[in-house]
């Protein structure tokens, strides 16, 4: 459309220019009829001038039907949201409703067959879960798959059933997840992300008992980097008084409980999640990939859960969190004490995350 214009420009400038050196008497030759020739040349500036505020006019309607569609779509896009969570309210209800009539059943042993049931609000099995880590961008990814059409959400996005609500049976998970439906033609899925379930040696055996053909999913970060992450957590919620370099240094003698550290040895971790990696229903994503290219790695995501891609959307941003950098000298304690966890790592994915 700008290129229209110019050309159109350029063409009533070289008309004006014409008959004004004509009338200048500065045009070379011999002019037979001026006044013809300035009559001629008048006419075809008016019609170019028309022929412009008419392109004008259709570019500016062009425009405002552009901007309303685009307002439809940024509406219809928001009233999906509005209805999803308006479903899941719904649906949190119901599972309160259920506990308040005492539907629940200790069955956390019980075989997964368990999960055919005609009871109201029981739902199937998880289809994927996120596992972890803590501070990796599991929030994000979840909330970035549950826009998806076909995948439909948890009551709850962190469940923690198997590490610590796994004596409350398999009825009551199966109560926070809802009934798959067909959509074009397709299933949906759902799922729940406990960071937490990574850490727990209890979880993989559990799962693997209970729900054997569930897909996982580890986002894991820079373990220097997600450590201090968890520490400024701490920091902001008022459980954390000491300095990052004491609280690693305790941590390292064994003179506290924290598990700053502990949770970016990442490799122990998934080797007890072999019998899924052996089936090849363990997906592991690199955060920092994540964080940098959120669309790509979601698509990645997508095609191990066997769902089509999302198309990218404006996304409300997570609120990213400020805080002073780390001392150089405790980053560099720190990338040498997880040197050698982190080549077993490599070594176990056959992948070198350059940490």
């Amino acid at each position: 459309m700008p290129v229209f214009r110019l050309n159109r420009a350029f063409s009533v400038g070289r008309d004006v220019k014409a008959f004004l050196n004509m009338q200048g008497g500065l045009t070379r030759g011999a002019v037979p009829d001026s006044e013809e020739q300035a009559e001629r040349l008048r006419k075809i500036v008016t019609r170019q001038k028309k022929a412009l505020q008419r392109k004008d006019r259709q570019i500016e309607a062009q425009a405002a039907m552009l901007e309303t569609l685009r307002e439809r779509l940024r509406r219809k896009g928001k009233l999906t949201r509005k209805v999803r969570q308006q479903r899941l309210e719904i649906f949190r209800l119901r599972n309160e409703l259920d506990a308040m009539n005492g539907s629940v059943e200790n069955a956390a042993d019980v075989p997964p067959a368990a999960w055919v049931s005609e009871k109201p609000g029981m739902g199937a099995p998880p289809d994927f879960v996120i596992i972890g880590a803590q501070k990796g961008g599991t929030s994000l990814l979840y909330r970035l798959l549950i826009e998806h059409p076909l995948v439909e959400p948890a009551a709850t996005k962190e469940l923690h059933f198997f590490d610590n609500s796994f004596s409350e049976g398999l009825s009551w998970y199966g109560r926070h997840f809802p009934h798959r439906k067909c959509v074009d033609d397709r299933q949906t899925v759902s799922g729940e992300a406990t960071p937490s379930y990574l850490l727990d040696p209890l979880v993989p055996e559990r799962m693997a008992k209970t729900i054997p053909d569930a897909k996982l999913i580890a986002l894991l970060r820079n373990p220097v980097d997600r450590a201090y992450s968890h520490f400024q957590m701490g920091v902001r919620r008022g459980d954390e008084v000491r300095s990052f370099g004491e609280a690693i240094r305790q941590e390292i003698a064994g003179e506290t409980e924290e598990e700053y550290l502990v949770r970016g040895l990442y490799a122990e971790q998934l080797e007890r999640f072999a019998y899924f990696t052996e089936r090849e229903h363990l997906l592991v994503l690199k955060s920092e990939d994540f964080f940098s290219r959120r669309w790509e790695v979601l698509g990645r995501a997508l095609a191990f859960l066997g769902l089509p891609p999302l198309e990218p959307f404006d996304f409300p941003p997570s609120t990213k969190m400020t805080y002073p950098p780390m001392d150089p000298a405790t980053r560099k304690q720190l990338e040498a004490y997880f040197e050698p966890y982190n080549q077993r790592l490599y070594e176990y994915l056959d992948v070198d995350f350059g940490w």
